[in-house]
């Protein structure tokens, strides 16, 4: 097997040091109406993202759940970035702030779960690269609504999403 650039060792090995992990993470902060374009949550932290202080790792699924009876299946644009931005809303995020995003995924293939009426949506094989602050094993999700009309959470805690993530 051939050699890589990261601390000498084989792609094999480095890809048996691993590790694996599954974070939850509560994205919705307001229970007010959301309107299209306008920032669902802010800068939500998902810590220990990375393995050691200041590295790197892979995002490659996430699922959200939306525990609201109201089934509304927004679009939703996560932002991941090395920072808390706390954007406010998209024209609210600066030049400098939006260097710094290091990708986004937009999931919205719904499926009602019944009697319930809550929601899950699923996307794997992301597959996106992200890398903590220099000082810090955090990496932060902004949550946007792009379903094209407002989207109304029942309350704080109704939209949440696990983020499997391969740690370097």
């Amino acid at each position: 097997m051939a050699l890589t650039d990261l601390a000498g060792r084989t792609s094999q090995a480095k890809l048996n040091s691993m590790a694996v992990d599954l974070i939850d993470v509560t994205l919705t902060r307001t229970g007010t109406s959301v309107a299209d374009g306008q920032v669902i949550s802010e800068s939500i932290e998902i810590p220990n993202a990375v393995a050691v202080t200041g590295g790197s790792a892979i995002i490659q699924s996430i699922i959200l759940h939306n525990r609201d009876d109201d089934v509304e299946s927004p679009a939703i644009e996560l932002l991941f970035e090395p920072n808390d931005m706390s954007a406010g809303t998209m024209a609210g995020i600066s030049d400098d702030e939006s260097i710094t995003i290091q990708g986004a995924v937009t999931i919205s293939n719904w499926s009602t779960l019944q009697p319930s009426a809550n929601e899950i949506a699923f996307k794997s094989n992301i597959g996106m690269v992200v890398k903590a602050a220099s000082d810090s094993r955090s990496i932060y999700v902004t949550a946007i609504n792009r379903s094209g009309a407002a989207y109304t959470p029942s309350s704080v805690n109704s939209l949440t999403a696990k983020i499997g993530i391969v740690k370097d």
